[in-house]
């Protein structure tokens, strides 16, 4: 092969080679873009991320609010149930202790009134009495009284 042959070949190569490396060129620029687009998008995502992380750190207060608040509510609730079941047990006892007052006060009466009921029958018995002696004594006065 002739230097001229060689020459027009290496030119060939030479050509080829410096579009290769115009094209790597072409190829290392439009990573670099995709590169920068990619830090770009991943600086929104950090920054969307932040607030997402913000937003998370509010719904974890206000869901610690609201449990702070339930449990509040739950145990005044609890406090409230036991002040009245308290109340109860003392309403029970004073409606007891007045019950068995009072049951107290009708066995009193009771009493009285048997007694009263027995002074009665005293009495209906004396009255029989009475009224038997009377009659005897009317017997008597008829049969001492001269007939007429």
């Amino acid at each position: 092969m002739s230097i001229e042959a060689r020459l027009d070949k290496l030119e060939a190569q030479h050509r080829n080679l410096d579009s290769e490396v115009h094209g790597l060129a072409r190829v290392c620029a439009e990573i670099k873009n995709i590169a920068l687009t990619n830090q770009h998008d991943i600086a929104g995502l950090k920054t969307d991320v932040a607030g997402i992380k913000s937003d998370a750190s509010g719904v974890k207060s206000d869901l610690v609010a609201l449990t702070q608040a339930t449990h509040a509510g739950f145990k005044r609730a609890d406090e409230q149930h036991n002040e009245l079941v308290k109340e109860v047990r003392e309403n029970q006892k004073e409606n007891r202790e007045r019950f068995d007052n009072f049951e107290s006060r009708f066995d009193q009466f009771e009493t009285r009134f048997d007694q009263f009921e027995t002074r009665f029958d005293q009495f209906e018995t004396r009255f029989d009495q009475l009224e038997t002696r009377f009659d005897q004594l009317e017997l008597l006065i008829r049969q001492s009284l001269p007939c007429n």
